[in-house]
């Protein structure tokens, strides 16, 4: 995905007609490309090898990594969660109810480097209507959360947590 420790580098914003989270950078202005990637190139092919549930599963375990022991089910974080653990139904109307708290996540969440944010939209990742763009979204969030939340030791962090990811994709293989 991106670098590790690169987060300055880019703007976030919510596209609302995407219903996701996108990464502008910050001196071209430009949606980073995301098609050149190395590990969105081998989720792009194991979508392609496998079933549109394999990425959801994918994009949950991505969001699963992410979970601590101390998150409230009555917080967007907790309610989007058990949201995605039921399946598609109730997606919709969680993720209208909490349409300010996934804008506000993206835009000042993220550049303030709050893990919490990352977390909540790692989590909102899972409900996008596309299954290959929850499970990018979902390892691209993911990797954020480990970078916010593990500070002295980010990259380390962030690449046992792309090994983990890469190793789940490979063994779907």
């Amino acid at each position: 995905m991106i670098s590790d420790a690169t987060v300055d580098r880019f703007y976030y914003i919510f596209d609302s007609r995407e219903q996701r989270a996108v990464v502008l950078d910050r001196t071209t202005g430009e949606e980073v490309p995301w098609t050149s990637l190395p590990r969105v190139q081998l989720i792009t092919y194991v979508g392609e090898q496998q079933s549109v549930d394999h990425m959801r599963a994918f994009a949950r375990r991505c969001a699963q990594q992410t979970r601590g022991e101390a998150d409230e089910s009555a917080s967007p974080t907790g309610r989007l969660w058990r949201a995605v653990q039921e399946g598609d139904e109730p997606w919709t109307e969680v993720r209208e109810d909490l349409a300010d708290e996934i804008v506000r996540a993206a835009a000042l969440g993220l550049p303030r480097r709050e893990a919490d944010a990352a977390r909540l939209l790692t989590v909102h990742a899972c409900t996008h209507p596309d299954p290959l763009w929850a499970a990018v979204d979902a390892a691209h969030m993911s990797e954020r959360w480990a970078e916010f939340s593990a500070d002295p030791h980010s990259q380390q962090a962030v690449r046992r947590l792309r090994q983990r990811q890469v190793d789940w994709l490979l063994d779907a293989l």
